[in-house]
């Protein structure tokens, strides 16, 4: 049972690798294609702006499995050149939603185009796999290949590749081009997988949870990569629950439960539309516990606030050391992460089965 279980999970995996194949050749890994560049966010637009393309247009996308509905009217609108990121918890549909994105789904109603096509459309989607990049969060690399052979060969079914040596050197596998996949660390495929999704020069990348395995400074260094491939005008869709991550990329973020964006707009904005609290400590010592303001608790020798409104905080805290003649010692001063305002967004949102 949980052997066939497993075939078909590989058999579904295999499905979506061989559909990013821009021709009908067997390609383990991901694909990247170009047509015409997408001017990016540091490029100045020429033309009439109304007469762009979008990158991604999609009003009340609809998807159901059998009677369970997972996407419920989804309206995404992303301009060509932007860092867009899609969060949500295991269950929300985020995973339906990216596939239909990127053609491996069908959805159940709704208007799409991405790139000015229709991924459900056969005939558009054979165009659009050229255009675009997709790392997936599990790939297949054929094990008996050496990186630079691999690279060469998804290279060769594109017009105007990307420099073998500069997307290896890119990717940090400039000393590990010629030995073997197999030979090669979790970390060092996830690296590879990144090289073969650029280097056709797509349009749009998909980046599902693209640093998963790396270590701290590989993924430094592919944050870096993303934002030069971005600056020359790759759009960008990110899914991943590195939210330090989505924090420092993202242009946009879109947050899904049960089906429904439930919070949409910059991350400053998502931040401070959460309702998270600032935190702020100082140290106890020397200070009558019962002259603090009030709202303060004492632990581990310091004196913890937490509050909405920081700069009411800030301005009573100084108040009170005025008046008290108390010094304010080792403030500290930490303001909400995206991390907080996650949290704070769904503890009322609900899934209902998605995928």
């Amino acid at each position: 049972m949980q052997l066939n279980l497993l075939l078909r999970q590989q058999f579904v995996l295999l499905v979506r690798v061989l559909r990013l194949v821009p021709h009908p050749v067997y390609l383990p890994g991901v694909v990247g294609g170009m047509t015409s560049r997408a001017p990016g966010r540091h490029h100045k637009v020429q033309g009439n702006e109304e007469h762009q393309v979008k990158a991604i247009n999609a009003v009340g996308l609809v998807k159901a499995y059998s009677a369970t509905p997972v996407l419920q009217g989804i309206d995404l609108s992303v301009e060509a050149g932007a860092v867009v990121a899609l969060l949500g918890p295991n269950g929300a549909g985020k995973t339906s939603l990216v596939e239909i994105l990127e053609g491996h789904r069908m959805r159940t109603g709704g208007h799409l185009s991405v790139l000015g096509l229709d991924p459900a459309d056969r005939r558009d989607f054979r165009l659009l796999r050229r255009r675009m990049g997709v790392v997936l969060q599990q790939t297949m690399l054929e094990p008996g290949i050496s990186s630079r052979d691999l690279l060469r060969r998804q290279a060769s079914y594109y017009a105007h590749p990307m420099d073998l040596g500069e997307v290896l050197r890119k990717v940090g596998l400039e000393d590990k081009q010629n030995g073997l996949v197999r030979t090669l660390s979790g970390g060092m495929r996830r690296r590879l997988d990144i090289a073969l999704a650029l280097v056709g020069h797509p349009e749009i990348l998909f980046l599902d949870e693209p640093t998963t395995g790396l270590d701290p400074l590989s993924r430094r260094n592919i944050r870096e990569l993303i934002r030069e491939v971005n600056s020359s005008g790759t759009t960008v869709i990110l899914t991943s629950h590195d939210l330090d991550e989505v924090q420092d990329l993202a242009d946009t973020i879109h947050v899904l439960a049960a089906g429904q964006f439930i919070a949409s707009g910059s991350p400053e904005n998502i931040i401070a539309g959460s309702h998270s609290t600032t935190q702020v400590r100082f140290l106890l010592s020397g200070i009558e516990q019962a002259s603090l303001p009030t709202g303060g608790q004492v632990s581990g020798g310091f004196v913890h606030y937490e509050t909405h409104d920081q700069d009411q905080l800030m301005a009573a805290l100084q108040r009170w050391s005025s008046e008290t003649d108390q010094p304010i010692q080792g403030l500290t001063v930490i303001p909400p992460s995206l991390d907080d305002a996650y949290a704070n967004l769904l503890e009322p949102a609900a899934t209902t089965g998605g995928k």
